[in-house]
Order: structure tokens, then C-alpha cells, then sequence
């Protein structure tokens, strides 16, 4: 699919530093975006980076509004 890299849940559990059964459940509740091919997830590498800067600016955003809230 257009050279794109998927990755497996043992992947991205060793990319994270998790448990892959932390991946399963993450995913399971929508907050890591993937698919499933026959009974296994897959996830894609793109898809991955834009979520992971997604959540750190999400985060970002949330300390710079709790600093503000303490000021």
C-alpha cells in the first residue's frame, strides 16, 4: 500500500517501551489508531507518528493551561 510500514502490536509495544497487552487495550479503546488483518491488529508507522505528535502537543497544551490556571 503506497510503501507504506506497518507494524505489528509487538512493534509498537517495543517502540513505547509497554507491554504489548497495554497496546491490545489501548487500541481496543480507539486511543492508538490501527486496524485488524483476519485476528491481528496492525498499525500504521504514519498513522503512529501523527498520533504520537498529536498526543505530545495535546499534552503540551494542557501543562501550558494548567500553568496559566496557577498564575
Amino acid at each position: 500500500m503506497d510503501g507504506q510500514i506497518f507494524l505489528t502490536v509487538d512493534e509498537v509495544a517495543k517502540r513505547f517501551g509497554v507491554n504489548p497487552t497495554t497496546v491490545y487495550r489501548l487500541v481496543q479503546q480507539g486511543a492508538i489508531p490501527g486496524f485488524k488483518i483476519g485476528n491481528q491488529w496492525r498499525f500504521s508507522e504514519d498513522m503512529l507518528k501523527a498520533w504520537v505528535s498529536n498526543q505530545v502537543a495535546l499534552e503540551q497544551i494542557k501543562r501550558d493551561e494548567d500553568q496559566r490556571k496557577r498564575a
